[in-house]
């Protein structure tokens, strides 16, 4: 079984923190205050004093807010606090494993569930609220493009992992708000969770509505159908590239230092 499978049958409380430093560091219950099931994840050597960049992720399809936990670990484990909401529709079968719906009324609680996450945290915690990232995996991506095209002028920046442009209504409600955001779309070749052809959808939306979208690609001849729609650390050190660029005003590059049999692609028309 894999680690993320063991968290997901692990506890169901409704805080839950992971801290770098010890795995397992419960912080004072007054800290964060919310009454849905969520993973809070503190920075290594966390200084009050600092205002530290936020990541709200939302997780994949038929997981938890417990992948948080992974996620940090590959992303960093330094740069960010970290809050991870439990998505609000319950898959079926056993054991704790939830997605986020299409429907107007599943976006309007996905975007009650994020805003509720980052004034907690902003309240409890030393917060940079001029640099709250939306960032997920799989339909946790595309419910962050839609919840970040939205509210453009509260968000640094969204980054979607495997995440489909968004099909859920009026997800350009506020397109000219929108053309200001940085969004970082990253597609793994091979994938089903968002294929080539979505990608291309993408890049298609992104050109005619003057998105400021980054498109990047992970490709691997050797990579599986199933590694294919796994979340790759490679991945996770773009996404840490494109948000720390945001946080230090600097554009920087979203391919990894260290060579490997995979190649990087960034490409589109903004």
């Amino acid at each position: 079984m894999s680690r993320l499978a063991m968290l997901l049958e692990s506890t169901g409380s409704n805080q839950t923190t992971y801290s770098a430093a010890s795995r397992c560091r419960p912080l004072n219950e007054s800290t964060i205050n919310l009454d849905f099931s969520h993973r809070l994840f503190i920075p290594e050597n966390y200084e009050p004093g600092y205002d530290y960049p936020l990541v709200v992720w939302l997780h994949s399809d038929a997981s938890c807010e417990l992948e948080l936990d992974n996620v940090m670990a590959a992303l960093s484990t330094r740069n960010y606090i970290a809050i991870a909401p439990r998505a609000n529709v319950k898959c079926r079968g056993n054991g704790r494993r939830f997605r986020w719906g299409n429907s107007a009324t599943d976006c309007a609680a996905a975007e009650d569930l994020v805003w509720d996450c980052v004034q907690a945290a902003a309240d409890g915690l030393s917060v940079n609220t001029d640099k709250v990232f939306l960032a997920g995996f799989g339909s946790g991506g595309t419910m962050a493009q839609w919840i970040g095209l939205k509210y453009a002028r509260q968000i640094a920046g969204v980054v979607s992992l495997s995440g489909c442009y968004p099909s859920a209504p009026r997800s350009l409600s506020n397109w000219k708000q929108a053309r200001d955001l940085s969004v970082l779309f990253a597609q793994r070749q091979g994938s089903t969770l968002c294929s080539e052809d979505e990608l291309m959808r993408a890049v298609r939306i992104s050109h005619q509505s003057g998105l400021g979208y980054r498109f990047w690609q992970l490709r691997s001849e050797d990579d599986s159908a199933a590694e294919a729609n796994e979340l790759d650390s490679t991945m996770l050190d773009a996404a840490n590239r494109f948000m720390m660029g945001i946080v230090t005003n600097t554009e920087l590059s979203l391919s990894p230092e260290t060579t490997s049999d995979s190649e990087c692609v960034e490409f589109g028309f903004n």
